[in-house]
């Protein structure tokens, strides 16, 4: 499934090799999925809860997410592959430690 792979310290990185089911997403981030959707796109943010040795990896609204990040395609309650322009166009939004909005 394409997606949006954000690691502390790095830029995003465009991948088509995430599993397509949270079983296989949740082994990838190493525990549990925790969601948060995008309200201006068809998106979402799964991360998990920070642990004592995870590094603070972005700041957005108002809120740290710490250890990998990963943002995939999110509609009508599904998990779904990243469209290509929106990966593009939130790898130039999250390259920095302090993400915007505009």
């Amino acid at each position: 499934m394409r997606a949006l792979i954000i690691d502390p310290g790095k830029a995003p990185e465009i991948t088509t090799q995430l599993p397509n089911d949270e079983q296989g997403i949740a082994r990838w981030l190493g525990g549990p999925v925790r969601m948060q959707p995008f309200g201006q796109h068809p998106a979402a943010l799964l991360y998990t809860a920070p642990a004592g040795q995870d590094v603070p990896n972005r700041h957005y609204i108002d809120r740290w997410y710490y250890g990998r990040l990963i943002i995939v395609g999110y509609k009508s309650c599904r998990l779904m592959p990243l469209p290509e322009d929106l990966a593009a166009q939130m790898a130039r939004q999250w390259a920095d430690v302090e993400v915007t909005t505009k």
